[in-house]
C-alpha cells in the first residue's frame, strides 16, 4: 500500500518560482495526496498562482516561517507522510521515491540542494560547499524535507518562537528524542534562492545569525574556523595600521600572499575543488567572519 504524501510551501512574494515549485511537486507522482500553501501575505501575485495550483491556500501574514509550515502541516495530519518544500525549490524526478526508500531507516530525510542552470559564481560556489561539507552527523534543513507525520506531530512541529534555524533544531530535537535523521546523495532538487552576489551572501548570513543560539550546535571544526576568522580579522587591522604608521608597502605585501594562499588553502578543504579554491575560500571566509563579529553578541545572550 502506497504511503501518501502532504506537501506544505510556505510563501511570501515567490511569484518568480512558486509555479515551478508547485508543478514539480505535482510531478512527483500520485501519492502525493495534498498541497498546501502557506501564504505570509504576498503582494505579487503569488497567491493567485497558488490558488491555481494547490489544493489548499491558507492565507497567514505577519507570521514566522515555522508557523507558516505548522500550520500548513495540520491540514495535512491525516497523511502519512509530510513534504516541506521551500517556494524557491523545483523538486527533481525522483526525488519522492528516493525519500521514501530511505524512511525505511530514518524518520526525517533531506538533501543538499543544487543551484540552478543559470545561477551566479556564489550560488553555484556555495550550493557546492553546503554538498561537500555534508556528512551523516549533519542537519537536516527544511528547503526540501519528508518526515514521518506522526513523528512530526508528536515532537509538536517547528519552534515557532525562533526567526531562523528553526528546520535544524527540529533535527536536533528529534535524534534527541530517539529518532533518526537522514541526509541523502539522492532527493535531488534545485534551490533557485540561494543569494546570487557577495552582498546578498553577507546579508543572508547575517540574518541566519540574527537569533541567538547559533553558536552551540556549530561543529567543533566550524568554531574552530570562527575562531580563525577572528585572529585574522585582528592580525589584518594590526598589519594595515603598522603599513600606515611606518609608510612601507612591504607589510601589506606579506599580508596579502599569505592571505591568498590560506584562503586558497579554506577554500580547497571547503568545496572539495582547487580550480575554484579562492571563490570557496573567500565565501567561507566571509562565512566565518560574519560568526566572529556576532560571537560577543552570541556569548552575551548566553551568559
Amino acid at each position: 500500500m502506497s504511503l501518501t504524501v502532504g506537501v506544505v510551501v510556505p510563501c511570501k512574494n515567490e511569484r518568480d518560482t512558486l509555479g515551478t515549485c508547485l508543478r514539480s511537486v505535482r510531478a512527483q507522482g500520485s501519492q502525493v495526496a495534498r498541497v498546501v500553501v502557506v501564504d505570509n501575505g504576498s503582494t505579487d501575485g503569488s497567491a493567485e498562482i497558488a490558488e491555481e495550483l494547490a489544493d489548499e491556500v491558507v492565507r497567514l501574514p505577519d507570521a514566522r516561517i515555522s508557523r507558516l509550515r505548522n500550520t500548513g502541516a495540520l491540514r495535512c495530519r491525516d497523511l502519512d507522510l509530510l513534504a516541506f518544500v521551500d517556494a524557491d525549490c523545483e523538486l527533481l524526478p525522483g526525488w519522492l521515491d528516493d525519500a521514501e526508500s530511505a524512511l525505511g531507516a530514518a524518520d526525517l530525510v533531506s538533501s543538499r540542494s543544487l543551484a540552478g542552470a543559470d545561477a551566479t559564481w556564489v550560488a553555484r560556489r556555495w550550493a557546492a560547499i553546503e554538498s561537500h561539507q555534508a556528512h551523516e552527523a549533519s542537519l537536516a534543513w527544511s528547503q526540501h524535507l519528508l518526515v514521518r507525520t506522526d513523528r512530526f506531530l508528536r515532537l509538536g512541529g517547528f519552534d515557532e518562537q525562533m526567526t531562523t534555524g528553526e528546520d535544524a533544531e527540529l533535527s536536533r530535537r528529534l535524534r534527541l528524542t530517539g529518532g533518526t535523521v537522514a541526509l541523502l546523495d539522492g532527493m535531488p532538487a534545485v534551490h533557485h534562492g540561494f543569494p546570487p552576489t557577495v552582498r546578498d551572501f553577507w546579508r543572508r548570513e547575517r540574518w541566519h545569525t540574527s537569533t541567538p543560539g547559533w553558536f552551540a550546535p556549530m561543529s567543533t571544526k566550524s568554531r574552530a574556523l570562527v575562531v580563525l576568522a577572528g585572529a585574522w580579522g585582528v592580525a589584518s587591522a594590526a598589519v594595515l595600521a603598522g603599513a600606515a604608521v611606518r609608510r612601507s608597502p612591504w607589510p601589506l605585501g606579506v599580508w596579502a600572499a599569505g592571505s591568498a594562499a590560506a584562503l586558497g588553502g579554506l577554500g580547497t578543504i571547503a568545496g572539495g575543488n582547487a580550480r575554484h579554491a579562492l571563490q570557496d575560500g573567500s565565501l567561507m571566509s566571509l562565512w566565518a567572519l560574519n560568526r566572529a563579529l556576532r560571537a560577543p553578541a552570541e556569548l552575551k545572550a548566553r551568559a
